[in-house]
């Protein structure tokens, strides 16, 4: 055990101080601690509203930051005297009901607020679950199924049974038009406009909430696609979200450029009115700069960003948890660490190697289905405290991806769900109190005992040993994700530190809860 004191260089008129107990015992780091922000020198230095020494005092400005999770939400807030609140709150089925809630929990005065960053893994948990709205593609004659060919491989090329996840876009809702632009980008065959107005009529009927238009060869020459968009917008109206691949993702490769330009299709139905949303209600509120949301690469757009490029929020949350992974291994002296970051819906998992997260300009949530968003590299797969544990019709126990969320949530929260979770295991098992949150959220045990004999009972397991079952699957699924990033390519499992904060799950844990089970490599 040592402790770190740390002086980071000045963040805007900000000194931070941490101060950490970090115990390396067995390879893994726990790191206990918290951050202390004191103003620099006093005498110099102006405060956040611009008032200097011997002015009148005036009350002080805030910074904000709220992280949306699918199970809860949490809120920071630095002043500038220095003070620090948190404060943690269920998420809602509106996420910015969670986003209001946690403000005024956390006593905002939004009229204070000078700046708010927002992290949020909406966007990440509706490609995990898949519950998107009713969305539909349109492509060139001709290329309907690229989406399902993809690049012809296999996540495992030896199992010639397992097959890849299915499209984000069914195959019946994908249509196609005569039209055809070479590679040149010269016009072969012009747009049947009568062919793209049926369409359009046919989308109109299914009541579709968002349409891809993805056409061969649009990275070179967009004209079709851009009139295939304004007569959609013409027939369907305005509130139909419509993106084209040409302005998504302009690059060659049809599979890589199609399936980009849909995942940001089905999620602009989600995150249009999201954005909107945020930005009506926090104006309203009182806060006037700009709401910042925090994307894939680790940077920051604002709402107007967000509606268009909606895919880059689908790694939001996560690369927050990555960046701050690596930062506390290397507070510890590791610069090789795995970091894990656990919530109620997901779990994401990072590598850093020498100091640097690895970044990437093609990722997935599903196998095959590439987003081609510049973005921190973590492996996110649905294995959360709300992950719901089922069987599948050969009898065999599943762990997720499917989550209870946070309505109805666990079993254990006696707000209407009935499906037993991992959260519901822990409290059987008896690895959590009967409250969370700082006490604003009771469990009730007799409730996860009631839903864990869906388990329990076709497996012909007592309830003690269901719970174990669960989380050992849970378990396994995790460890299969920390094999992927680190093992399976070519990092040695000794040159690694498995970092794990106090709060949360093995490695650089945030999030998940202290019960779940170290996981061997």
């Amino acid at each position: 055990m040592r402790n770190i004191d740390w002086d980071a260089s000045r963040i805007g008129r900000w000194q931070i101080s941490l101060t950490m107990k970090c115990n390396r015992s067995h390879g893994v780091i726990t790191l206990c601690g918290s951050l202390c922000l004191t103003q620099i020198e006093r005498n110099c230095i102006m405060s956040m509203d611009g008032a200097g020494i011997g002015s009148a005092p005036k009350r002080a400005r805030t910074r904000l930051a709220i992280d949306v999770g699918g199970t809860f939400t949490d809120v920071f807030v630095l002043d500038s005297n220095g003070n620090q609140t948190v404060a943690k709150v269920p998420s809602t089925a509106n996420p910015i009901d969670a986003i209001m809630n946690g403000a005024e929990a956390a006593d905002i005065d939004w009229h204070d607020v000078e700046l708010f960053t927002h992290g949020t893994t909406v966007a990440t948990n509706a490609l995990i679950t898949r519950n998107f709205k009713p969305a539909a593609m349109v492509t060139t004659k001709g290329f309907r199924d690229v989406l399902e060919i993809g690049r012809g491989t296999r996540e495992d090329p030896w199992d010639a049974y397992k097959e890849g996840t299915p499209p984000y876009v069914h195959r019946r809702d994908r249509f196609v038009v005569s039209e055809r632009i070479n590679y040149r980008g010269e016009i072969i065959e012009p747009l049947d406009e009568d062919q793209a107005r049926e369409v359009a009529r046919i989308l109109k009927k299914r009541n579709v909430t968002a349409v891809a238009v993805c056409f061969i060869n649009a990275y070179v020459n967009g004209e079709h696609e851009q009139r295939m968009a304004e007569i959609l917008a013409e027939e369907l109206g305005p509130e139909v979200a419509i993106t084209t691949s040409h302005e998504t993702h302009p690059e060659i490769f049809e599979d890589d450029r199609f399936s980009t330009t849909v995942a940001n299709t089905i999620l602009a139905p989600i995150i249009r009115p999201y954005a909107r949303d945020i930005d009506r209600r926090t104006t309203e509120a009182g806060y006037e700069a700009d709401v910042l949301l925090l994307h894939s690469g680790g940077g920051v757009m604002t709402p107007a960003t967000a509606e268009k490029y909606a895919a880059r929020l689908a790694a939001s949350g996560i690369a927050a948890g990555a960046i701050a992974s690596k930062y506390f291994a290397e507070l510890c002296g590791y610069s090789n660490a795995i970091g894990l970051d656990m919530g109620g819906t997901s779990a994401d998992i990072s590598l850093a190697e020498n100091g640097h997260l690895r970044t990437t300009d093609k990722w997935e949530v599903d196998w095959g289905h590439p987003i081609c968003f510049p973005s921190i590299e973590v492996l996110t797969i649905g294995a959360g405290g709300g992950s719901i544990s089922w069987l599948d019709k050969a009898g065999s126990l599943r762990n997720g991806p499917q989550s209870a969320g946070s309505v109805p949530g666990p079993a254990c929260y006696k707000a209407g769900g009935t499906e037993p979770t991992n959260t519901d295991a822990n409290i059987i098992l008896g690895r959590v109190g009967t409250t969370l949150a700082g006490g604003k959220k009771s469990l009730d045990r007799d409730a996860a005992l009631t839903a864990m004999h869906k388990i329990a009972d076709p497996l012909g397991l007592d309830l003690v040993e269901a719970s174990l079952a669960t989380l050992r699957v849970a378990n396994a699924n995790m460890a299969d994700a920390v094999r992927l990033i680190s093992i399976a390519r070519g990092q040695m499992k000794h040159s690694i530190a498995r970092c794990r904060g106090c709060p949360v799950e093995p490695r650089v844990r945030s999030g998940g809860g202290p019960w779940v089970a170290f996981v061997r490599l």
